[in-house]
């Protein structure tokens, strides 16, 4: 994600060519991808236990967001919104790594993946502990609006996306009714919003005022795909 090969008059504000809103949101979605690609494929990362820990489940996030939008493109909106929670989950995970987890913490993640290992992460906290964890944190380096929108996002979404992921009423219901167009962009514009938050966690595991200003600008520029808590 180099700032260099990026023109500000190009893609970001580029209109799309249909007036099909479920043509233009997984174009506008591409975009953004490809711009947060543009910013960090070459930038330099924290390289401490922490900083790639955090950076590990940063790059699960989006692995999850990109896996949700092929998804979408194949018709299978259901499993494309369980796995938005596991987006949610990473990223809320990343962001406990670099300003809540004790060194402990890190020590077990960070260990070779063994059967030992496995069982010693088993009494990490829940995303719900991890949110509250990171809020306790807020004026000690805890951006006060990254945890505003961790919580939101969980009480607006959290029973949904449990209900996909463990076959509640809701894959029911969809599976049986099908699933409405304006849920279809919203859960696109949800996902870009927690993709745009995992771009901002890597821009400060960089370090580096070059990436995180042109981050800094993706939520103006991308308004239009995503929700309206990143909306400036």
């Amino acid at each position: 994600m180099q700032e260099r090969l990026y023109d500000d008059n190009m893609s970001e504000t580029e209109p799309v060519d249909s007036d099909d809103p479920l043509e233009q949101m997984p174009q506008r979605s591409g975009a953004l991808h490809e711009r947060l690609n543009e910013l960090l494929d070459d930038a330099e990362f924290d390289g401490s236990p922490r900083g790639e820990a955090a950076l590990g489940m940063c790059l699960v996030a989006m692995e999850h967001a990109t896996a949700l939008q092929a998804l979408m493109a194949l018709g299978m909106p259901t499993s494309a919104v369980s796995l938005m929670r596991l987006q949610f989950e990473a990223l809320t995970r990343a962001m406990w790594l670099i300003y809540a987890a004790g060194d402990a913490a890190i020590e077990k993640l960070s260990a070779p993946l063994t059967l030992d290992s496995e069982q010693a992460v088993k009494n990490l906290p829940t995303a719900k502990e991890m949110i509250d964890q990171i809020g306790k944190r807020i004026g000690q380096g805890v951006p006060a609006a990254a945890h505003q929108m961790l919580t939101h996002f969980k009480d607006v979404s959290w029973h949904a996306m449990n209900s996909f992921v463990h076959g509640g009423i809701h894959p029911l219901r969809r599976s049986a009714d099908g699933f409405p167009v304006h849920l279809t962009l919203q859960v696109l514009r949800n996902s870009n919003g927690l993709s745009t938050m995992t771009g901002m966690t890597m821009a400060v595991l960089t370090g580096d005022e070059a990436i995180a200003k042109p981050m800094s600008k993706i939520q103006q520029a991308f308004a239009d795909c995503l929700p309206d808590l990143l909306k400036p």
